[in-house]
């Protein structure tokens, strides 16, 4: 059976933002959960929105989503790697976190939990003939990393971290919650220390008590050959800092292709008018072509015209899915006839004039 759209799933549009995109993924799941909704086809709907929301809840998946569709997972062991199995699925807890909270009255764990950086973004323009042939750049970027000093703890020394008083170290405080149903006891981090169950009295020198520090580190980016406008490159680890041991986020290094005077892409194809001489198409002469990669021969024939696409192969532009692949050169006549001294012209009209136009006597039996 064929997968419906990831976006259909959820009801959203591709333009439709992280919150968006998480706010649409809560109503649905409350929805269609099996332990609130005991319809038939509840569990199936349940699932299917779990993996749409898998998909485009996480930037790199969504954005190989966008190009490729369901094809970007299909080498992957039943598509976007969700096995189908409530347990498994990561992202149920952390949205419905403050819901069950209020009875479970364990969230104790919260505070050792990881959390990876957010994704950064960022924009580099190159040229047309750069993103055909490919090239590279040299540049600093900014990096996130554990502060050498404190080594990511923020304080300044160990004897500067003390059990938190309120909490006594446990990350958590209880308060009593009045309801129609009597008194609920409810778990919720501590105010004091945030949930880490430490306070700390003197911060790190270094890094303020971020316990991180940003430093720039020149990098060199390869673009690769035929990498169209819009597409990006990831660089991983080069964006915001995680927090609690998480890792770092990526960079998307989004590429900007300049356009070209003359070249025009299409798809994988590169196409050029150029202007040929009727000189050239009467003495049917081999012409200079500029492409990307120098310049290319081709050989007029007396029944070109005005319009004629003729094609050179393999001198597009490569095909960043298929390396084997590549491109051919669309050439596009455009004939003229070059500007001419009167002694010139008189000499050509002499040399035609006992030429017999057959093709215009032939098209004005048309109208007679």
């Amino acid at each position: 059976m064929n997968k419906r759209d990831y976006y259909e799933v959820l009801g959203i549009t591709k333009a439709a933002s992280e919150k968006d995109i998480k706010m649409a993924y809560r109503k649905l799941a409350m929805k269609y959960h099996p332990d609130r909704n005991k319809e038939h086809d509840a569990e199936e709907k349940f699932k299917e929105i779990n993996e749409a929301y898998e998909v485009l809840s996480d930037l790199k998946k969504k954005a190989q989503y966008d190009q490729y569709g369901h094809a970007a997972f299909d080498q992957m062991s039943g598509g976007s790697g969700f096995d189908g199995n409530f347990g498994g699925f990561e992202g149920f807890s952390d949205i419905f976190g403050d819901f069950f909270s209020s009875f479970s009255g364990d969230r104790h764990s919260s505070r050792k939990r990881r959390f990876n950086g957010d994704d950064y973004k960022a924009s580099f323009s190159i040229s047309f003939i750069e993103s055909i042939l490919g090239t590279s750049i040299k540049r600093k970027f900014e990096k996130f990393s554990q502060c050498s000093h404190c080594k990511g703890s923020k304080a300044e020394s160990d004897s500067d971290i003390h059990t938190c008083k309120k909490c006594n170290g446990k990350g958590v405080e209880v308060k009593v919650m009045k309801t129609p149903f009597g008194a609920i006891q409810n778990s919720v981090t501590c105010s004091i220390c945030n949930g880490s169950g430490k306070q700390i009295t003197k911060l790190c020198r270094t890094c303020s008590g971020k316990g991180i520090t940003k430093e720039a580190k020149e990098l060199t980016v390869n673009i690769p050959a035929g990498i169209k406008d819009g597409q990006s490159i990831i660089l991983e680890g080069y964006g915001g800092p995680g927090e609690n041991g998480g890792q770092n986020g990526d960079l998307y290094l989004e590429i900007s292709v300049k356009e070209h005077k003359h070249f025009i892409r299409a798809n994988d194809d590169i196409h050029l008018t150029i202007p040929v001489s009727i000189i050239d198409i009467i003495a049917e002469n081999e012409i200079d072509v500029p492409s990307p990669y120098g310049i290319e021969k081709l050989k007029m024939h007396e029944n070109y015209k005005s319009g004629d696409v003729l094609t050179i192969k393999n001198k597009g532009a490569k095909n960043l899915k298929n390396s084997r692949y590549t491109g051919d050169l669309k050439v596009h006549l455009k004939i003229y006839v070059p500007k001419m001294s009167n002694s010139e012209k008189r000499d050509v009209l002499n040399s035609l004039k006992d030429n017999r136009d057959d093709q215009k006597r032939k098209w004005m039996k048309d109208f007679e």
